[in-house]
């Protein structure tokens, strides 16, 4: 069975995220939202859902397999 990490992008936000909540924030190492989208497909992510909310902020959602 495949087993997945997730991580979320709002603005130039990276929280990486898992079963048991967030594990790491590493906003300050993407900088712009531009660049943060850049480097999470060089690493291997995958966008799978955007969502905005009620203010109308976007929220990305990315999955990578998860190296063992």
């Amino acid at each position: 069975m495949d087993k997945w990490e997730h991580c979320e992008l709002v603005g130039g936000k990276v929280l990486f995220l898992s079963a048991s909540g967030l594990f790491a924030d590493k906003s300050d190492s993407y900088g712009n939202p531009a660049k943060a989208w850049h480097d999470l497909e060089n690493e291997g992510w995958q966008l799978v859902a955007v969502a905005a909310d009620k203010d109308g902020q976007f929220h990305h959602f990315f999955k990578r397999q998860r190296q063992s």
